[in-house]
């Protein structure tokens, strides 16, 4: 007698955060959500480009888009693999590959293009550095207090694209402690990139500051790199009031380097 093996039951996606993967030519976009995110946040990325003839996959990083208990025990490794991972499935079937990532996400697109040879690398918000003098006490605080609740919700103008959102009120500082070592680990690796690279933030950015733009421009060594600076959005661009004009900009860059 055969018994179900209950350990691989299919997650509980919160509403919205269902990875999505679409097929249409032999040019894909692989599009990293951000740290507490989901795929939500590559949701219209998708759809724009999907229109425009790009293959699409918006896949969650591991513990991610369930429950915020699933976030607990993930090693900031697991995150890197997890996008190297993706890259290969995606470079296995499809000829050109472009890796897209918002906030922890674009840190992960910038860790993919420093260990493979991409065709191009899209940053939206993307962190290496996060300031904050409070952090030096997380060693501490996270056996005081296990989960950080956020007291505004996710860092989006768009009123409407934020009651949208789908994406952890709260957080374990466990897990906070992985995304920092992670963003140390793609900090030092930043002078590997040679890719093209094309490197967005907005001013307004409230949980990412603007200077990470700067930052990475200044740190990776493709000859092609270019960076726009938004005056409206808050830090999830791909959802916020200048999706479109981040859209057509990565459109625009993404034909610049398909047509050389």
């Amino acid at each position: 007698m055969s018994t179900s093996d209950t350990s691989k039951k299919t997650p509980a996606f919160m509403p919205g955060a269902e990875p999505i993967r679409i097929e249409k030519s032999e040019t894909a976009f692989l599009f990293l959500h951000g740290f507490t995110g989901s795929t939500y946040e590559g949701r219209d990325f998708a759809d724009y480009f999907s229109e425009k003839g790009y293959s699409v996959w918006v896949p969650l990083l591991p513990g991610h888009g369930t429950s915020p208990e699933d976030m607990e025990n993930i090693h900031y490794r697991e995150w890197l693999k997890a996008a190297e991972t993706y890259y290969e499935e995606l470079q296995n079937d499809f000829r050109t590959v472009i890796v897209c990532g918002q906030s922890m996400g674009g840190a992960l697109a910038l860790h993919v293009a420093a260990n493979y040879p991409v065709k191009a690398v899209v940053s939206l918000a993307g962190v290496v550095e996060l300031e904050d003098w409070r952090l030096r006490f997380l060693p501490i605080l996270q056996y005081i207090r296990r989960y950080q609740h956020k007291k505004n919700g996710p860092d989006i103008m768009d009123p409407e694209a934020k009651k949208r959102s789908a994406a952890y009120p709260r957080y374990p500082l466990s897990s906070l402690i992985q995304f920092l070592e992670l963003i140390k680990h793609v900090r030092d690796e930043l002078p590997q990139i040679i890719s093209p690279a094309l490197l967005i933030h907005s001013k307004q950015d409230h949980t990412i500051a603007y200077d990470n733009l700067a930052r990475i421009a200044g740190s990776i060594s493709s000859e092609l790199k270019e960076t726009l600076t938004l005056e409206k959005s808050y830090h999830i661009l791909s959802v916020d009031a200048e999706k479109e004009l981040v859209f057509a900009n990565i459109d625009r860059f993404a034909n610049r380097i398909l047509a050389t």
